[in-house]
Parts: structure tokens; C-alpha cells; sequence
């Protein structure tokens, strides 16, 4: 799982068994499944059954199309209707998915028996919407937890619970969900705060850390929130190989200690191009915590604006370069 610089997105990644060549809607082996003949290098529905990928037609076919695979479960067929091709569905088209109803995440306004969790509607891996999904477990917040597929919405916590930060083995811990509403949000969990992405999925009450003392537990890492004020736990996802200077795309992808900003605020030569960069948290005391970084001109400068801080926070930084 992944946050993103601007809010955040939640990834889950989800292993690919291929296209298996000669199948429908797969690249053409020497020949197509019954049924099926190749069309510009894919086996798609047709009238002549099995056709060979080495056609003896006038010209060969090219077509810039890319074979469905993995995830994919859409594609283009081809059908003739007086003699013209039409784009037709060889699995399942998205008029043929059905809309999910969306729920209030605040209120939990579900029917008996189910909760109001984040979902992922498309199958990208980020969660788009709330909906409502079965109640399968009790688990309270702290405990060890699984998810369904990631970001369905489906797991064992209770209801205004959910699933979060799930390791390689598909365990995570639940997290409560905030109560209020998004425009007043309440955590009732003592040292969390409610943060809330930037498309408002999902709203959860994360622990509240500091980001110079870096005093999460487990794998995760502190870090701002990029919508507010406040300072909190993360899963880890830098792999330890992200230090300052570092090209990145996700709030929590850089060494513990550091954050992805803006490049404008830490230009350094090996971020020219990317859509950030890592940059060092630093305290405002001390005179050279930015000294020695990969760009040059580096100062220690205010993380917030004057009133803004977390009470005890009032001297974190962020190293950066002014222009």
C-alpha cells in the first residue's frame, strides 16, 4: 500500500497468471482456440473457427492494440455488420458491471448485518467509493486482522472498524474509522487523528507520532498529512532504499525521517523530471540539520504556519531549498 503526496492512494498488489497465448482476447500462438482467429495479433471472436496467426491473406494485419491480461477483464472483440468491423465485448463489458450503492463512512449507515467500508470499483488497486459489505468479523481496534482482495472493504473487523496496513502475508491491524462527519470528524481513540484523503476515502483515526523521534511501532513510518496539520503513522513502503534525494511519487515511499515533497522544495539533480523528492524532516533549534544534502542551499524552514503546529511540534521542519 502506497499514499500519494497530494492525499494519498491505497495500492494493493495483486499477482498476474498472464494470457495464456491462443485464448481469447491473448496474443495469437500458431493457432487460435475454436472459435476464435486472429485478428491484428490477438485471437478474437470470429466466424471461420480456429485461424492460423500466419494468415496467407494479401497483407498482414498490425494494430497497435495490447492483449488483455491480469486484471483485465475487458476486451475487444470484432463483429461484422454489413461487412464492418465493430468493437464488441469478448468478457465482460463495464455497462455489464453493476453500479455498488455508496454509503455514509461517518454515520454507518447500513443495513443490519453489513458496514460502510471503502471499496475499490474499478480493480486498480485504490479505493474510490464507500459501500456496503457483509459483517464477517468482531475484530476491535488493535487486533490482527485480514482484508478480502485488499480493497474490497471486505475483513474481520466490526463494524466502524477496518483493516489496515497489511503485510506480505495479508495480516493487518484494525483501525477505527471516524465518526462526526466530514466536516467536523471525531476520533475517539485517545492520541489519533482523524485523517481524511483528498477524495474523502478512506477517513481513518491513525496515531498521532512525531516525525523527528520517528516513534511509530512495527513497520511504519511518521510522516505529515498532506491535507492538514497533523503528524501520523504509516505503513512503511521505502524498503529501506530511499534516502534524501531519492525520485518519488508517494507520501510514505522514503526512508524513515524523510517525506516526498514538491521537487521545487528539494531540487535535487536526481528528482529533475519526477513528481517528488525526498526531503528530510529537521528541527528548527539546530543550525545545520540540513547541511550535507544532495542539493546545495538547504535550510531548515517551518513545516507550519505560525499557529498551525501540534501542541510540542512547534519546532519541526522540513530542509528546503528557497528560490
Amino acid at each position: 500500500m502506497v499514499l500519494t503526496t497530494c492525499g494519498y492512494e491505497l495500492h494493493d498488489d495483486v499477482s498476474s497468471d498472464g494470457c495464456p497465448p491462443g485464448s481469447a482476447g491473448c496474443p495469437c500462438a500458431e493457432d487460435c482456440e475454436d472459435g476464435l482467429e486472429c485478428v491484428g495479433g490477438s485471437c478474437l471472436p470470429g466466424s471461420g473457427g480456429a485461424t492460423s496467426s500466419s494468415s496467407s491473406s494479401s497483407s498482414p494485419q498490425t494494430s497497435d492494440a495490447t492483449p488483455t491480461t491480469g486484471q483485465e477483464i475487458t476486451g475487444a472483440g470484432v463483429g461484422t455488420d454489413g461487412g464492418e468491423t465493430s468493437a464488441a465485448c469478448v468478457f465482460v463489458c463495464e455497462d455489464d458491471i453493476p453500479e455498488l450503492p455508496e454509503c455514509d463512512a461517518f454515520a454507518q449507515d447500513c443495513p443490519e448485518g453489513q458496514k460502510c467500508a471503502p471499496h475499490d470499483s474499478d480493480g486498480d488497486g485504490a479505493w474510490d467509493l464507500h459501500t456496503c459489505v457483509d459483517i464477517v468479523g468482531d475484530g476491535q481496534r488493535g487486533d490482527p486482522c485480514w482484508a478480502e482482495g485488499g480493497a474490497t472493504g471486505v475483513d474481520d473487523c466490526a463494524e466502524g472498524v477496518m483493516c489496515w496496513n497489511l503485510n506480505e502475508d495479508g495480516v493487518g491491524t484494525c483501525v477505527a474509522l471516524c465518526s462526526g462527519s466530514d466536516r467536523m470528524p471525531v476520533c475517539a481513540p485517545l492520541l489519533t487523528e482523524c485523517v481524511v484523503s483528498s477524495e474523502g476515502i478512506p477517513n481513518l483515526c491513525l496515531p498521532v507520532c512525531n516525525p523527528l523521534l520517528q516513534d511509530c511501532v512495527g513497520s511504519q513510518v511518521c510522516i505529515g498529512d498532506p491535507n492538514g496539520p497533523a503528524f501520523w503513522c504509516v505503513l512503511d513502503a521505502s524498503g529501506g532504499v530511499a534516502p534524501e534525494g531519492t525520485p518519488c511519487e508517494f507520501a510514505n515511499t522514503c526512508n524513515p525521517g524523510l517525506m516526498c515533497v514538491d521537487p521545487d522544495v528539494n531540487p535535487s539533480p536526481a528528482c529533475q523530471g519526477a513528481p517528488g523528492c525526498c526531503a528530510p524532516f529537521c528541527d528548527l533549534t539546530d543550525m545545520v540539520a540540513c547541511a550535507g544534502l544532495s542539493v546545495e542551499g538547504a535550510a531548515c524552514a517551518a513545516y507550519h504556519e505560525p499557529g498551525e503546529a501540534p501542541p510540542g511540534l512547534e519546532h519541526v521542519g522540513l530542509c528546503e531549498v528557497t528560490l
